[in-house]
């Protein structure tokens, strides 16, 4: 991990010095990829908020294995408490024996056996006012024509920041204890 880390440090000072000399659009774009690689570095340094059990349980969906890992440490890191689920089928099936707990789902569009779609359907029949936020690659209008008037708390377009994860995250769970109230 260290190593990795290391690596991260060289590369984001290569990247931050290019960007230094450059002006337009490809500055623009290093300088974006320069945030992303601090993010990372961030990721894989010690935690600074530890999850405890007053803290909002965030049950975070996504079939790649590894963002499902970045997910649970970014929010982690933010002292949220973290569920792992592989596909919409999981998904469902751990909302619904910690229903009490979940305040917020992070849920990916394109995994195997129970798409995004389903999942999302399903979480919105057994509980409306779930805070449940969507990720894809695909573009923010394409998913409002999908999702049309199903209440979706937010969108991240992959690849997200941790910064955008941690603000959407606390801004549906502010919705789903609203809802509660």
């Amino acid at each position: 991990m260290e190593e990795l880390k290391n690596k991260l440090i060289s590369a984001e000072r290569r990247v931050a010095f290019v960007a230094s000399h450059l002006e337009g659009v490809m500055a623009s774009e290093l300088r974006q990829a320069v945030g992303e690689i601090r993010d990372s570095i961030r990721l894989l340094s010690p935690e600074t908020a530890a999850a405890t059990s007053d803290n909002p349980v965030v049950l975070f969906v996504d079939d790649e294995e590894i963002i499902r890992r970045i997910g649970e440490k970014i929010l982690s890191r933010e002292g949220f408490q973290v569920i792992l689920a592989s596909d919409g089928s999981e998904a469902v099936g751990t909302y619904e024996q910690n229903r009490h707990r979940i305040k917020c789902v992070v849920l990916d569009l394109v995994m195997p056996k129970m798409d995004g779609m389903q999942a999302f359907r399903m979480l919105r029949k057994s509980s409306p006012d779930l805070g449940i936020i969507l990720t894809t690659g695909y573009g923010e209008e394409e998913i409002r024509k999908r999702f049309g008037t199903l209440k979706l708390q937010g969108f991240l377009r992959k690849p997200f920041t941790a910064s955008a994860l941690v603000g959407m995250v606390r801004e549906a769970i502010s919705y789903t204890r609203d809802s509660e109230k």
